[in-house]
């Protein structure tokens, strides 16, 4: 298990204190490419009370539908999102969440003005840690709010946002790998996921003793890299977390990676991970591009990265 770090409060515009405690050294040795843990001032907070997120839920079904995901009954660390119907209303499943074995994400937060603006602060306190030069890498910033019962577990996956997982309400265990271990994640994983399938990073079991496993609980939030594997073992508690996630402005993740999946799958190379050659990722750009512009234009969706 992962020791704790010292976590320091940074200072942050204004007279509010700050709602990240991050410590500098830290970010600047580990910001995305290792997991390292943080503080923050939202436990307790009025905005993430049960009879609260029950009204944002319920707006969320309303207005966004598409940014609602919730499933009961999951038990396997390998199982795919899609793979339970919700085929029962997110009201219900949160006023029974305490014993219903759910998982909620509430993905865009921030749609509601309340939650925007403590995102905000929070992205304020990260680039008071970070500098400024970060907000110029940022295309758009993000609350994901999660709500889960007792004892449930959220399954392996990678993210494409950098992630600062902030614990609120009750205890869980993170299970971190590294995103440059190549047995746990090899490359093709990663191209179909930023590529065909956000489900392609496949949980192997006999591998799990290469994770650090991370303790949260309330005040206590994780740094998640881009392309880190994770997943979640809550405890006997509800469990209440938020997510600060952006997304990159840079495209070279997804068009390299896209471009690497076309190359491998159509004519079998095994082509240069990203970020090993600058030329031949200036080459591939393009035609990673073309090929995710294809796929969202197919599905009539907008580009997500």
């Amino acid at each position: 298990m992962e020791d704790d770090p010292k976590v320091v409060p940074q200072p942050s515009t204004g007279s509010c204190r700050p709602i990240l405690k991050i410590d500098s050294l830290q970010f600047e040795s580990k910001f995305n490419e290792q997991h390292f843990l943080v503080g923050h001032a939202l436990s307790g907070h009025p905005l993430f009370q049960i009879p609260r997120l029950l009204e944002l839920a319920k707006e969320v079904a309303q207005k966004w539908p598409k940014d609602l995901y919730y499933d009961r009954g999951v038990t396997d660390v390998g199982q795919r999102w899609e793979a339970q119907p919700k085929n029962f209303p997110v009201d219900e499943t949160i006023r029974n969440i305490e014993s219903c074995g759910a998982w909620i994400d509430l993905k865009s937060a921030e749609r509601n003005p309340e939650y925007a603006k403590l995102l905000d602060s929070c992205i304020s306190d990260l680039l008071q840690v970070s500098g400024r030069q970060l907000k110029k890498k940022m295309r758009r910033t993000q609350m994901a709010i999660f709500i889960t019962s007792p004892n449930r577990l959220s399954t392996y996956h990678i993210d494409s946002e950098c992630n600062f997982l902030l614990q609120i309400r009750g205890r869980k265990e993170i299970s971190l790998f590294s995103k440059y271990d190549r047995e746990v994640l090899p490359e093709e994983e990663i191209e179909r996921s930023w590529a065909a399938d956000t489900n392609a990073a496949k949980y192997k079991p006999e591998l799990q003793s290469h994770a650090d496993v991370v303790a949260l609980s309330p005040g206590i939030g994780v740094h998640i890299p881009v392309n880190a594997p994770h997943w979640v073992q809550n405890g006997g508690e509800i469990s209440v977390s938020a997510a600060i996630l952006y997304h990159w402005w840079n495209h070279a993740y997804a068009n390299v990676y896209a471009a690497n999946y076309v190359l491998r799958k159509q004519f079998q190379m095994r082509p240069t991970p990203p970020f090993q050659s600058k030329l031949l990722d200036t080459i591939k750009q393009p035609l990673g591009a073309a090929f995710l512009w294809a796929r969202d234009a197919r599905y009539g969706r907008l580009r997500q990265y």
